[in-house]
């Protein structure tokens, strides 16, 4: 008995996050493998509010259990009862766990936070082994934080420029993979909620009024500090683009070396800001800042999309287009380590070999039978 507890998060809209999500697991089905659906926060929305085209929603089957709240459960054609209440609160209502009874299209909301996400895990274990798939966004990623992984769904929709697409995937994926810092496993004991400024033996020299970096002149207070070689500067929140592009001027004229480190890679990807990831894993390490995380997550593939709205001006209105999908997938591949996939050519069959290598065994609680 196995378990895997897995995001997926798209780029931007219409680059193929429900398409991923609907082949993966239309796989796990044809293996029989148990498997339990929810959304980080809102999903599945008939029209695209920018196109005007048709948004694809995630058909169920009889006897697979999702996670929603309750609004969705009433909008969605698929006939669902009702398994198990939670505690999460969403715009549209509170979680229920459910189970499809009859075939259809279904809505998902589902938690918010890291938190919500954790207990949402432990009801789900309840009921026994299985993947439990976190469907999201790059712009609301950071509760994945407490997945095993994720899944990065990007396409065209992004960007139709082939080579820009392929420099940003790479960029995420460099930001996915940042090391963990060598005093990664004492941070986390400390449970650190300020941006704090650490010695090498780990006692504070400095900490500041939030979890965040915002601006230069946070970092301008930083190096006014005399901190010792090998100090760690550890941001559990976000870093912002101004604060970032101020440490990158201030190291070029500074001898110290140091250790700068996140919670995890998600509150960078939820900025969205490539040239902060730039100057991150590129830039920064040429200086001697050494950038990495206290908790790895795993960027496990990625798919791609061809398909993106292109605006027709003699009509006003946006028309279905494609780029190059054997380019598209070839240029994305050749920055990055992770698998890539384009599922409506492909499949989903080898992008569900690479999720079953992530698996752990399920250890759980009593199972809950239905």
């Amino acid at each position: 008995m196995i378990e895997l507890s897995l995001g997926l998060a798209g780029t931007a809209k219409n680059t193929g996050k429900t398409t991923t999500t609907a082949a993966v697991i239309g796989e796990l089905r044809r293996r029989s493998i148990p498997f339990y659906l929810t959304s980080i926060g809102y999903d599945g929305e008939n029209l695209d509010n920018i196109t005007g085209l048709p948004k694809p929603k995630l058909r169920v089957e009889p006897g697979d259990i999702i996670a929603t709240a309750e609004t969705c459960i009433l909008n969605s054609t698929a006939i669902m009862t009702k398994l198990a209440e939670t505690d999460i609160m969403t715009p549209l209502g509170r979680v229920f766990v459910t189970k499809v009874e009859r075939a259809g299209l279904a809505v998902t909301a589902g938690p918010n936070k890291s938190s919500e996400v954790k207990r949402l895990q432990a009801l789900m274990r309840q009921f026994g082994p299985g993947i439990t798939i976190f469907d999201g966004a790059l712009n609301r990623i950071a509760p994945m934080a407490e997945t095993d992984g994720f899944i990065l769904a990007t396409g065209a929709a992004k960007t139709p420029d082939i080579p820009r697409l392929a420099r940003e995937t790479e960029l995420i994926a460099k930001i996915a993979k940042l090391p963990p810092v060598p005093t990664a496993l004492e941070l986390e004991k400390h449970n650190c909620v300020k941006a704090t400024l650490f010695t090498p033996e780990l006692t504070v020299q400095k900490s500041w009024p939030t979890s965040s970096l915002l601006g230069a002149r946070d970092v301008e207070d930083l190096l006014t500090e005399d901190f010792p070689e090998g100090s760690c500067l550890f941001v559990p929140g976000i870093i912002s683009e101004a604060a970032i592009e101020r440490l990158l001027i201030l190291f070029k004229h500074h001898e110290k070396r140091l250790f700068l480190a996140f919670t995890d890679p998600t509150k960078l990807l939820v900025t969205g800001n490539e040239r902060l990831f730039e100057i991150l894993t590129e830039r920064l390490p040429e200086l001697g800042v050494f950038v990495g995380v206290v908790k790895a997550i795993p960027m496990l593939a990625v798919t791609v999309n061809p398909f993106y709205s292109e605006y027709r001006y003699e009509t006003k209105t946006y028309q279905p287009a494609y780029v190059d999908a054997m380019r598209l997938q070839l240029a994305v591949q050749r920055g990055i380590r992770a698998p890539v996939y384009n599922v409506i050519k492909q499949g989903a069959g080898k992008l569900v070999d690479v999720l079953l290598t992530r698996t752990h065994r399920w250890e759980g609680p009593e199972t809950v039978r239905f």
